[in-house]
């Protein structure tokens, strides 16, 4: 029964005659060939749950009678509920539905519901109601009164359907599954009068069939289940799926269809004169001469002033409303759209005649029955100047640059009184992309530092409708959020300092604008920086599966027709001085399916990229694929990338620069516009103390954690704080943050340590070793870096053989671990002791890590403890090439230089890392390394 709405929807196409909204009680029709008896073995508890699955349909003039017979077993509790409550959908414009049976097995006998006085309740049920659809169906309702577990339900009933609009046509559709259904029984058989002309058709794999003449009537049966559906791929082009259905329709070809419903959408007499309709056509005719835009003009209107509202009651599956009745209440379905629209052109002397689609299969219709069960849409066809313009009045917000757009269909039936055949749509890219995404980046802080920028996003047709909509509907605080999620998506994450949306009449577009701060994308690789600045490729995702054998010579289908423009505009720092482009300057025509335009610009300080996608539903033959592959891999490995000159200044030489000339205050001014949208949000403090830590300002990134955690204390920011005290060499304000955290987070580590390290600082060293003794004491994997730092105090403490003795131990239980042996090089360097293993520690480290740059820092103090400077220097440049934030191993390398001689570039380093941290010379003091 759960499977019934399904076919029943694909039933509800052909229909019409008005009959009752009640529902009858009768035997099942004559015609009717019942399914065998229930045999116990269908009951048994392996079992399939449906019992007996029987759908049979006669057609016979211009009706369809569809009967169903199903028995399912309630073997579980889901099941229970499930079937506790029969619901049997029919529309009473089109035809009956009569009821023949509600039984229950129950250890092998038979409770007649309908005998005991049980009755279905009819009601309106409107299920489409937020889609704009009123269908007019009625739906059967009944509790199944003393259903338990171990019954069977057994459900019998027949729904009849017709449409005088079909002109004595009718259509009929039983299901066909596939494994893994399973029934005791199943079967679906189609019958008519073989004087009819009726043809049919199947589309599942496998399907077997039997036909046959009985008693003047024609029978088709499908052996049911069909087997298991070989397996495709996701991105199967429409036209090749298979339908589970098996069909018969009167229709003798797709002209039938054609001239059958042409008369629906004659247009004689429609717009009566001096009504206000005429007055609108004589508007457009005394406004515009040129017929195209009088098409345009018409189009506009009946998108524009008539609301979607499809009402298929009451015989309006099929037959479109008035047009006049469609003005007076301004709402109408796709059929009283193009109807109205007919008329319009008509009357404007342009060429017209409606022609009907499928939305949701698409290229399937070629495949199918002809039948006017293929379609579920209708637009118009026009002509202008030899020009076929294809105009769809549910659109929504065409304009006159908008008239030669195509509409995703694949494949349309002009509605002619002559009779034509199915048309096939060009497939080419829209004059307007749907969504245009311009960003304009500001770099001129810095490659180290954030950049501000400036989105504007424009959104044309449906979706920009939707969009519009729902951003009236939200509140302020609602659309706030939504549209900073539309703005990252495209800016990537981002602190936002201003955002709104507008609706643009004139050209029916939605646009979105924002502006903010986001961290930097650039990164340094071969000792330059370098950002991706392709958005195209990059957005593209092309990987189709054709692994398999019986894939190989299947097409690939590239998605639903779209188009996107991308506006990347970006000023470099430094007057674009040294910067280059890297990578594909140009895209081929079609990459991955999609048609693709690119132009690239770096002038000055200026890069500039425009780049234009236009997916047009294209399929890639499988001949083709190994081609489109090899481009698109190359594309994307050859993603356009800017990179900056090969010497850049140091952040401490653009941080010294910046509190001169003031570069940075377009940032300070963005992050207070952010924060000052709601002060009360933590993240804009957050951001900025980033941003602020990162340009060495610990008061002001003091400040901002510590409205942050007032408004939303948590163990990250007190960590974060604590370390900026420590910087500032306030160690007793560091230890009450790390108190703080542990009393949030007990078990949290890095608070332990930095806790006993501050203990350490302030001389509590009895205090940091209980911590330390503590947190190893637990004897889990974790503890090591409380065995480091107490292997780095006894260091402080002229003790370092027994702080290497600590490491030594760990390392036993986890030899080879690079981090290991790091520290217990370290701790060597830092005591200044066993130097020679010191360095073997720190080479193997090397040789072990995927991130050396820690050990390199070691072993270049080794170094320096030993008097090799040279090879120090050589290390330490490494280290800072790898982590060039690093105060301390600037720090260092500032030690050798001015031991080597090179006393300027000594100076310069020692004064940048003490910029960086304040306390970098202190700390190093503490073990006795000084200059």
């Amino acid at each position: 029964m759960r499977r019934a709405p399904l076919f029943f929807a694909l039933l509800a196409s052909a229909a019409g005659a008005h009959a009752s909204d009640t529902v009858r009680y009768a035997p099942a029709a004559a015609w009717v060939t019942p399914a065998p008896a229930i045999a116990p073995a269908q009951l048994a508890a392996d079992a399939p749950v449906i019992v007996l699955m029987d759908t049979q349909a006669r057609l016979s003039g211009a009706t369809t009678d569809t009967y169903v017979d199903a028995a399912t077993r309630v073997a579980t509790e889901q099941l229970l509920t499930q079937l506790g409550n029969v619901s049997i959908p029919w529309m009473p414009d089109r035809g009956d539905l009569t009821v023949h049976r509600v039984e229950i097995l129950r250890a092998g006998k038979v409770i007649d519901l309908l005998a005991g006085g049980q009755r279905f309740t009819a009601i309106r049920r409107e299920q489409q109601m937020e889609q704009n659809v009123l269908t007019g169906m009625m739906t059967a309702t009944l509790p199944v009164a003393g259903l338990q577990l171990g019954d069977v339900l057994r459900v019998s009933f027949t729904i009849g359907q017709s449409d005088k609009a079909l002109g004595g046509h009718t259509t009929a559709t039983v299901p066909t599954p596939p494994a893994p259904f399973r029934a005791g029984f199943a079967r679906s058989r189609l019958l008519w009068p073989k004087a009819e002309a009726v043809r049919w058709k199947g589309y599942g794999e496998g399907l077997t069939t039997s036909e046959r003449d009985l008693d003047g009537m024609h029978e088709v049966t499908a052996a049911l289940p069909l087997p298991k559906p070989t397996d495709m791929p996701d991105d199967l082009p429409t036209r090749l799926v298979r339908l589970p259905v098996l069909e018969a329709a009167s229709f003798a070809d797709w002209a039938d269809v054609s001239r059958t419903m042409a008369p629906l959408y004659a247009t004689a007499g429609l717009i009566a004169p001096g009504s206000p309709l005429d007055g609108e056509v004589k508007a457009i005719a005394a406004a515009e001469s040129d017929p195209l835009r009088r098409a345009q003009r018409a189009l506009e209107l009946v998108q524009g002033k008539i609301r979607y509202l499809a009402v298929a009651m009451d015989g309006g599956g099929l037959t479109p409303q008035p047009p006049a009745t469609t003005w007076e209440l301004r709402y109408g379905d796709c059929k009283a759209k193009t109807l109205l629209l007919l008329a319009m052109l008509h009357a404007l002397g342009v060429e017209a005649e409606p022609a009907i689609a499928s939305v949701q299969t698409g290229g399937l219709v070629t495949a199918r029955l002809p039948s006017a069960a293929a379609f579920d849409h209708i637009l118009v066809r026009a002509t202008v100047a030899g020009e076929t313009l294809w105009l769809d009045g549910t659109g929504l917000g065409a304009r006159l640059d908008d008239i030669r757009d195509v509409p995703p269909f694949h494949s349309v039936l002009p509605l002619r009184t002559a009779g034509t055949g199915l048309e096939t749509l060009p497939q080419r890219a829209d004059a307007r992309p749907e969504r245009i995404v311009e960003l304009t980046w500001d770099q001129r802080a810095g490659l180290d530092f954030p950049a501000t920028f400036d989105a504007r996003i424009t959104l044309r047709g449906r979706g920009a409708e939707m969009i519009a909509t729902l951003a009236n509907q939200a509140d302020a605080e609602q659309k706030r959020e939504w549209l900073d999620q539309m703005i990252a998506s495209e800016a990537g994450e981002a602190q936002f300092s201003a955002e709104a949306l507008r609706y643009d009449p004139v050209t029916a577009t939605v646009v979105i604008t924002g502006s903010g701060i986001a961290s930097t994308g650039w990164w340094r690789q071969n000792r330059r920086y370098r950002r991706i600045v392709d958005r195209a490729v990059g957005a593209m995702d092309f990987a189709p599966d054709r692994a398999r054998q019986a894939w190989r010579e299947l097409p690939v289908a590239t998605g639903m027709p779209g188009s996107t423009a991308y506006r990347t505009v970006m000023t470099l720092p430094d007057g674009g001085a040294g910067f280059e482009l890297e990578g594909a300057r140009t895209l081929p025509a079609t990459l991955a399916g999609r048609q693709v335009r690119r132009t690239v610009a770096l002038t000055g300080a200026t890069l500039t990229i425009e780049d234009r996608v236009d997916a047009v539903g294209a399929e890639i033959a499988p001949a083709a694929l190994a081609g489109e592959r090899a481009r698109y891999a190359q594309a994307k490995a050859d993603a356009l990338r800017v990179l900056a000159p090969v010497q850049v200044p140091t952040r401490v030489e653009q941080v010294v620069a910046a509190r001169k000339d003031g570069r940075f205050a377009r940032l300070e001014q963005a992050f207070a516009a952010a924060i000052a949208r709601d002060p009360k949000e933590e993240t804009g403090y957050i951001s900025r103390a980033s941003f602020r830590s990162g340009i060495y300002d610990v008061t002001g990134a003091v400040a901002d954690l510590t409205r942050a955690i007032d408004l939303k204390d948590s163990v990250e920011l007190r960590l974060r704080r604590a370390a900026l005290f420590t910087k500032a060499g306030k160690p007793r304000e560091a230890i009450a943050d790390y108190e703080a955290a542990r009393a949030l987070e007990p078990d949290n580590d890095g608070a332990l340590i930095g806790l006993a390290n501050a203990r350490a600082r302030t001389g509590d060293r009895a205090a940091a070793y209980a911590l330390l003794d503590e947190r190893i004491a637990r004897g889990d994997r974790d503890r090591f870096g409380a065995v480091v730092e107490r292997a780095e105090l006894l260091a402080l403490e002229a003790k370092p053989a027994e702080g290497v003795a600590l490491v030594d131990a760990a390392i036993v239980e986890r030899p080879g671990d690079p981090n290991l042996l790091n520290s217990r090089c370290w701790v060597k360097g830092l005591g200044n002791v066993m130097l020679d293993s010191a360095l073997k520690d720190c080479t193997r480290s090397i040789e072990l890590s995927d991130s050396p740059a820690a050990a390199l820092d070691s072993r270049g103090l080794a170094y320096l403890r030993m008097g090799k400077i040279e090879e120090a220097l050589a290390d330490l440049d490494a280290a800072i090439e790898l982590m060039p934030q690093s105060a301390g191993t600037l720090y260092l390398r500032g030690l050798a230089r001015r031991r080597a001689g090179r006393q300027a570039e000594g100076a310069a380093d020692v004064a940048a890392a003490t910029l960086m941290d304040p306390q970098v010379a202190t700390e190093f003091r503490r073990f006795g390394v000084t200059e």
